[in-house]
């Protein structure tokens, strides 16, 4: 290891952890120190901005405590600020959460970054919406910008004043996409709806009316018409979104 590599390894680790890693030999520390806090002053202010309900949740010792750890213990794969949330999501989804951190906090940060992510996402909707008398019968495939979910706790639920324990009785399923005027929406699903499109995501081309008849098969349901039917009307609620491709 050359010199140079030396000192930019004891330059970032000291930057990373300043209570920890002394300052590297032949720096100047105090301006070491205005350094480390100006770049943590701005992760902080960054992931701040980008989960604002974690933020709100937490007390400012929590907040504090967990972006130090995630500046001291992550390592990015991406120099880029404006990606920094999704480090950030890796990092409570794979790290054991500090101090008496909500267990729901991984599931919390990927539902904030979720939206984020969309809006951000350099895709555009389809052209036009699929026409209504064909939904149920052209291979579909969701667009980009459109995603099924879902999550062991009520993450839209969470606030200042509501934070489960335990997860809910039964999982979270929503739908988000990014509509016309750049808006970012979440729709709450059924258990079946969730099925159907994340089997859509997962094998592009699907033909919903094939589909829903087997699902109808496998469930015995006694009035498979009225089963088709209603799952073909939520496909045309979303496809008014444009949130699908056919073909």
């Amino acid at each position: 290891m050359s010199e140079l590599h030396r000192l930019q390894r004891a330059f970032t680790e000291h930057l990373r952890d300043p209570d920890n890693v002394p300052v590297p030999r032949g720096l100047d520390k105090r301006r070491m120190g205005i350094y480390s806090e100006l770049i943590f002053n701005n992760v902080s202010s960054l992931l701040t901005d980008f989960f604002p309900v974690i933020k709100s949740i937490l007390s400012e010792d929590q907040w504090q405590e967990m972006v130090r750890n995630f500046f001291i213990s992550h390592q990015s794969q991406t120099p880029y600020f404006m990606e920094i949330s999704g480090e950030f999501v890796q990092y409570l989804s794979q790290s054991q959460l500090i101090g008496a951190l909500p267990d729901f906090l991984p599931e919390l940060a990927h539902y904030e970054w979720v939206e984020l992510a969309l809006y951000t996402m350099d895709e555009d909707l389809p052209e036009q919406a699929i026409a209504a008398d064909l939904i149920g019968k052209v291979p579909l495939s969701l667009c980009d910008l459109a995603q099924p979910l879902h999550y062991s706790y009520p993450v839209h639920q969470i606030s200042t004043e509501f934070q489960p324990e335990k997860p809910g009785k039964s999982p979270t399923y929503l739908m988000v996409s990014r509509g016309e005027n750049e808006l970012v929406r979440f729709f709450d699903l059924q258990p079946l709806s969730f099925q159907l499109l994340h089997e859509m995501q997962q094998n592009p081309g699907l033909i919903a009316e094939d589909w829903l008849d087997d699902m109808a098969t496998l469930h015995k349901v006694e009035n498979r018409a009225q089963f088709v039917s209603n799952g073909i009307e939520l496909l045309r609620s979303f496809n008014k979104h444009r949130m699908f491709i056919a073909g």
